[in-house]
């Protein structure tokens, strides 16, 4: 260990002489790492966001087999059995803390080309429902009319939603009278109107949804019983905070997966920069090679000191790809592509785990890249080293 420390302590002080080979480690590593902490702060941006949408003591109510609002109904028959079920929270006057919904997708041009808005129906008191939804500017849309509050995501995606803007819908016009936070969450990419003006205004008969607060999250086993029990309904009751995290889990999972997938190809080619480099190294420092397995050192510190020069390379481009992927892109705000999918707002999200991953990456590479120059370093015969002086 002690001749792996001083040969590998003398190559490093040796770089600089070779700082031309080795920045293409660093420039390959740091391309490879900068790529894959990008994409995965995409991913866990995207997923953040749903995952702030819930809470624990919160439930959704969709029709059984369905996974998302668009596909969920509840007629208005089987909505006071939804409602009146044992273990939800009750308001002030009595009435079940409950927020009846329907869930729209509108097209709407952004910036020049065609993309989707989420319009929500709730219930007037929906901000008893979700304490965390907070008007900013403006004020809450008012019952019977067709007035919208807009999240601030949606705003700054969509031109068409300034405060006081007048925008159609389903061919009526419909006035933007206020601007709602929501903690980050998925819902600030919406647009909420009061639910039956939204239903009559698409000629809608049933409901979405039912997102309502539980007494205490040990209530939703009863309220769940009851629900799945009755006769009367065919619908599923859900903690909010899984119905989210299965909202966003498989688009940030396929965003996950296409970033390991760039960084594996750009990986490959990283590997092929290192073993050049290496192999570079091993060639130039022939003689100094030579002269220390003629001193007495061993083959196996030789080795090591090679490995650790790679393994070192690598780390260093790592950390300057993740240091530009956290300074370029960490809450860069971006959102979900038109087309037929609905428009949400999310910030990218750089993390230390995902930093680390990315220095992992670099030393299996760096790892990989210098064992076989290492091995022909230390199988190089010492009369034949000598005498490329």
């Amino acid at each position: 260990m002690r001749q792996a420390l001083a040969i590998t302590l003398m190559n490093l002080q040796t770089l600089p002489a070779r700082w031309g080979v080795s920045a293409v480690v660093v420039v390959c590593m740091a391309g490879v790492a900068g790529v894959m902490v990008s994409m995965l702060a995409m991913a866990q941006g995207f997923q953040n966001t749903f995952e702030r949408s819930g809470r624990a003591d919160r439930v959704v109510v969709l029709a059984t087999g369905e996974t998302s609002e668009g596909a969920s109904s509840i007629t208005r028959d089987q909505l006071p059995l939804i409602l009146n079920a044992p273990g939800l929270a009750r308001r002030a006057d009595g009435k079940p803390a409950a927020s009846v919904e329907r869930f729209t997708i509108a097209p709407m041009p952004l910036r020049g080309a065609e993309a989707n808005l989420i319009v929500r129906g709730v219930s007037e008191q929906v901000q008893a429902v979700r304490p965390e939804v907070r008007i900013v500017e403006g004020r809450m849309f008012r019952s019977g009319l067709r007035e919208l509050v807009v999240g601030v995501g949606a705003q700054r995606q969509f031109d068409a939603l300034p405060l006081g803007a007048e925008v159609e819908l389903s061919g009526v016009a419909w006035t933007v009278v206020g601007v709602f936070e929501s903690g980050g969450g998925s819902l600030e990419s919406e647009a909420w109107g009061e639910v039956e003006v939204v239903m009559n205004a698409y000629h809608q008969v049933a409901y979405s949804s039912v997102t309502a607060r539980l007494e205490s999250e040990a209530s939703f086993g009863a309220y769940r019983d009851a629900i799945t029990g009755n006769p009367g309904l065919n619908h599923t009751p859900q903690h909010e905070t899984e119905y989210f995290e299965a909202q966003g889990g498989i688009l940030a999972a396929l965003m996950r997966g296409v970033g390991y997938a760039v960084a594996a190809i750009m990986a490959t080619g990283a590997l092929f920069a290192a073993l050049n480099t290496m192999y570079a190294s091993v060639e130039a420092r022939a003689v100094e090679i030579g002269t220390l397995r003629a001193l007495g050192f061993g083959g196996a510190a030789i080795v090591v000191s090679v490995l650790v020069e790679s393994v070192l390379l690598c780390g260093a481009g790592s950390l300057v790809g993740g240091a530009m992927a956290w300074l370029l892109f960490n809450g860069y705000t971006v959102s979900t592509l038109g087309g037929n999918l609905s428009q949400v707002a999310f910030a990218f999200s750089v993390t230390a785990p995902m930093l680390l991953r990315g220095v992992v990456w670099a030393s299996m590479i760096g790892l990989l890249g210098g064992f076989t120059p290492a091995l022909r370093a230390a199988r190089m015969p010492v009369v034949d080293a000598l005498r490329a002086a």
